[in-house]
């Protein structure tokens, strides 16, 4: 192992930040919608940002006590 692995390690370094976005306890609806101008684009929306556990409206940068990352490749 590398110093600098040796260090992430230690100081528990990681990619993905302890924010809602990240957590087991987020939840979201996703809508697509086409465009209003024609054409095929489609625009995605997230709405109703919720946290699951406490049962309240939060953002994706917010974050608590309780944040349990969820696995990568899972939404």
């Amino acid at each position: 192992m590398s110093k600098q692995s040796e260090a992430k390690e230690t100081q528990g370094w990681r990619k993905l930040p302890d924010t809602c976005s990240t957590c087991i306890h987020f939840s979201f609806e996703r809508i697509e919608e086409k465009s209003k101008w024609g054409g095929s684009a489609i625009y995605i929306t997230e709405k109703n940002l919720r946290c699951t556990l406490g049962g309240f409206k939060t953002g994706k940068s917010n974050v608590c006590d309780y944040h349990k990352l969820k696995e990568v490749g899972k939404s």
